[in-house]
């Protein structure tokens, strides 16, 4: 018996046209917003604040940047622009760096005899021990 083996399981899928649920919900949020700006904002400004608003809902739906989504390059290119690009070190500023040293104290605790013991003493243990063990 043949089974068809899956392929490409990891594509979403799609609920509208080529959209999937989630273009689909960027598209309703981005579109509603320009809807809404269009009504509240006289003609000519509207056109101002929807632009932006639409050109990044269509970027957010259909554009791929080296085949990964393009929300994903956003987010990226804002934690780019955003990070410090160069990092310096201050040979004599210890502002954020600060050492405490600890003095260790001894603390006495229970002193441990130490017995020597011969080999003959081993031996007889375990004769006394054997012994035992057979009765």
């Amino acid at each position: 018996m043949r089974f068809k083996v899956p392929q490409n399981i990891d594509m979403q899928d799609r609920i509208l046209g080529p959209l999937t649920m989630v273009q689909f919900v960027y598209a309703v949020i981005g579109f509603g917003l320009c809807y809404i700006i269009y009504n509240s904002v006289p003609t000519p400004v509207s056109y101002v604040f929807i632009l932006p608003i639409a050109i990044f809902v269509v970027c957010l739906d259909f554009v791929k940047v080296n085949e990964r989504p393009f929300l994903d390059f956003f987010l990226s290119a804002i934690a780019f622009f955003t990070s410090p690009r160069q990092r310096f070190w201050h040979q004599g500023d210890d502002s954020d760096l600060s050492i405490e040293i600890y003095k260790v104290q001894k603390q006495e605790g229970p002193k441990v005899q130490q017995k020597n013991i011969t080999p003959e003493r081993i031996a007889e243990i375990a004769r006394r021990l054997d012994n035992n063990n057979n009765s």
